[in-house]
C-alpha cells in the first residue's frame, strides 16, 4: 500500500498517540501526567525538557531551550497546547528575555501543534521550519489534527476497562501486572488527553531554512541544519558547535525509532554525517538523553539492512508482504528491543512494519509523503 498524503497522516497518528489493546508496560509509570517533563542544564543557558518513557501516552516531543543575551530560542516547543503553555512559564522561570525564535524540527503533530500558545504569549518570535516542513504544515498531509474521533475513544477506553475487569485481552491474552499499571495510567488521564488533544491548532512557519542557518541570540549562536531526506523530507536539526550540544527530532528517537513514510537510504547517511560532528550531548525527538554516538551507529546499521534487504527483492519483483515475510531483523533486533516484549512490539508496529513500505515505495518509484504543492 502507498501512503497518500491522509493515510500517511492517520498512520502517524494512530501509532505514536493510543495503542491501547497493542501494548504492555514493563516499567513503572512516573509520577505526573504525561505531559510533565524533565528538565536538565546541558550547559550554561541550554536547557532540555524531556520525557525518558518515550512510549508512555501520547508520545511527547523532547525541547530544547538555548538562551543568549537578547532572546531565546526553542526548539520543538509544543506538541499540545498544555505543552506550550509549560514551556512559556518554564522559560519564564530561567530568564526574563523574550522567546524571540521558534524551531520546529518536522511536520508530525507531537511537535508543533501547541506552538500557537507561546506565540500568544511571544507574539513577535519567528517560527523556523526547513522548507518542505513548511509547506506539509500547510497542506492536506496534515490531515484532520483533532486525533481519534469520539467513538474510537469510547471503544478504546471500553476495550482497556473490559481488561481491567476480566484480566484478559481482546487477543485472549491475559493482562501482566505491568499492563494494567499502563492501562490504568491511560485511563486515569486519558479526558484529560483528549481534551487537550482538542485544542491542537495548526502554525503556519514564518521562516524557512533550506539547508543552514544560524541565529544570533546576543553572545550565542545556533545552527539550525538539513541534511538530506531521514525521517522526514524536512528534518531540521539543532547544532551548538562551542558546548557540542546536538538536538536531532525525530531523526534519532530511542528506544523505539519512527519509520512511517521516511528515507532509509539517505537516513543513513544523515545519521554518519550527525556522528561526524563529534556532539558530547545528543537530545533525541523522544527518549532520554544520550552522551554518545554508539545509538546512531545502531540506526544507520538497521537504516543499511533495511536498504540492503528491501531493494534487491523489489528488484526481483517481489511485492511488499514477500519482502516483510523474508525480511531478517535479527542482526539488529535485540539492542532496541533488549529481549522485553512491550518493546518488541513496538519495535514492531513503529518501525518494522512501516519502515519496510517506506523503502518499498522508495524502490517502486512511488515515494513517501507526497505533497500536491509546488516547489518553492
Amino acid at each position: 500500500m502507498h501512503f497518500s498524503p491522509l493515510a500517511l497522516k492517520s498512520c502517524i497518528c494512530a501509532a505514536v498517540f493510543m495503542l491501547f489493546t497493542a501494548l504492555e508496560a514493563s516499567a513503572a509509570m512516573p509520577a505526573g501526567d504525561p505531559f510533565e517533563l524533565e528538565w536538565r542544564e546541558l550547559a550554561p543557558g541550554v536547557w532540555a525538557g524531556v520525557r525518558p518513557m518515550s512510549w508512555r501516552q501520547p508520545v511527547v516531543g523532547s525541547t530544547v531551550v538555548v538562551i543568549g543575551k537578547t532572546g531565546v530560542l526553542v526548539y520543538d516547543p509544543a506538541g499540545f497546547a498544555l505543552q506550550g503553555e509549560r514551556l512559556v512559564r518554564k522559560v519564564a522561570e530561567l530568564t526574563k528575555l523574550p522567546i524571540t525564535h521558534l524551531a520546529v524540527s518536522h511536520w508530525h503533530d507531537d511537535h508543533h501543534l501547541g506552538v500557537y500558545k507561546v506565540l500568544e504569549k511571544f507574539p513577535k518570535a519567528e517560527l523556523i521550519a526547513q522548507e518542505f516542513t513548511a509547506r506539509a504544515v500547510a497542506s492536506p498531509l496534515m490531515g484532520d489534527v483533532d486525533g481519534p474521533s469520539d467513538e474510537e475513544l469510547k471503544a478504546q477506553r471500553e476495550s482497556m476497562q473490559k481488561a481491567l475487569e476480566t484480566g484478559t485481552r481482546s487477543d485472549g491474552t491475559p493482562v501482566t501486572e505491568s499492563a494494567r499499571e499502563y492501562y490504568a495510567d491511560v485511563l486515569r488521564y486519558g479526558e484529560s488527553v483528549v481534551a487537550d488533544m482538542r485544542r491542537a491548532k495548526v502554525s503556519v512557519p514564518t521562516a524557512t531554512v533550506k539547508d543552514r542557518r544560524i541565529v544570533d541570540l546576543g553572545g550565542r549562536q545556533v545552527e539550525l541544519r538539513h541534511i538530506a531526506p531521514g525521517n522526514t523530507k524536512g528534518d531540521l536539526f539543532l547544532w551548538l558547535p562551542g558546548e557540542r550540544i546536538l538536538a536531532t527530532g525525530d531523526i534519532v528517537v530511542r528506544p523505539t525509532p519512527y519509520g512511517f513514510g521516511s528515507y532509509p537510504r539517505t537516513w543513513a547517511g544523515v545519521l554518519r554525517d550527525l556522528k561526524a560532528l563529534d556532539p558530547r550531548i545528543i537530545v533525541p525527538g523522544h527518549g532520554d538523553i544520550l552522551t554518545d554516538t554508539a545509538y546512531l551507529d545502531l540506526l544507520a546499521e538497521t537504516m543499511d539492512l533495511v536498504v540492503k534487504q528491501v531493494d534487491p527483492r523489489v528488484a526481483e519483483g517481489k511485492d511488499l508482504e514477500e519482502i516483510r515475510a523474508a525480511f531478517d531483523w535479527s542482526p539488529v533486533e535485540e539492542p532496541f528491543t533488549g529481549g522485553d516484549a512491550m518493546r518488541a512490539r513496538l519495535f514492531e508496529l513503529w518501525f518494522k512494519t512501516p519502515i519496510v513500505e517506506a523503502e518499498y515505495n522508495e524502490a517502486t518509484g512511488k515515494g513517501n509523503e507526497s505533497l500536491d504543492l509546488p516547489e518553492g
